[in-house]
């Protein structure tokens, strides 16, 4: 049964995959049609960070579960597809939204690494008050670091991630913080009920 799972959410993996790069290709079109490089420059470079990702996944037998993967995709999809290319970013509290999903999945991250980090099945002693701990201060840092990226990428690149007011950055680490308490959260209510490897990892 776990095997059949396992390729149903590869299957689902793979969909997220091709719709997502075509709304990309879409996106990137009509962005060149307006005389948008930057835009279509962000556009290309998701698209690279995409081929890398499935590069990785099928080349290593899929060392991040495909249910991780298809989140990170559904990430990209909002942020750029819709965001970015769609005027998403106009609309009240879209990038609250963002962050927010941001952290859930950043949160997801940190639980993989933490189970990939403490072999052995010493995660499992570990009590569910440290790894909340550590995994609401990963998704924080990370939020950090994003701000970063984005303040890089708004001074290198003419981007304009943070092109909302001087709180910006405040509000953005906060809805990620918001983000990873939930996906600590989730992921302590499946652990506590016993549920099956796959399910988490």
């Amino acid at each position: 049964m776990e095997s059949v799972q396992n390729r149903r959410a590869i299957a689902v993996e793979r969909i997220f995959w091709w719709s997502v790069q075509a709304s990309l290709l879409i996106g990137i079109y009509y962005m060149y049609s307006q005389n948008n490089g930057t835009k279509v420059f962000m556009g290309f470079l998701t698209i690279g960070v995409m081929v890398a990702i499935a590069l990785v996944q099928r080349r290593f037998q899929y060392p991040l579960p495909s249910i991780f993967a298809s989140i990170v995709y559904g990430f990209v999809f909002f942020s750029v597809v819709v965001g970015t290319f769609g005027g998403g970013y106009k609309i009240n509290h879209f990038d609250d939204f963002l962050h927010i999903f941001s952290g859930i999945w950043i949160g997801y991250a940190s639980w993989l690494i933490f189970r990939r980090l403490i072999r052995n099945g010493g995660a499992a002693n570990l009590p569910n008050s440290f790894i909340a701990l550590y995994m609401i201060c990963f998704s924080l840092a990370s939020a950090a670091v994003w701000e970063l990226m984005e303040f890089a990428g708004d001074k290198l690149f003419s981007f304009t991630a943070q092109g909302r007011d001087p709180d910006d950055t405040m509000i953005d680490m906060i809805m990620g913080l918001i983000g990873g308490s939930i996906s600590a959260f989730v992921i302590l209510k499946l652990r506590d009920r016993g549920k099956g490897k796959s399910e988490i990892e």
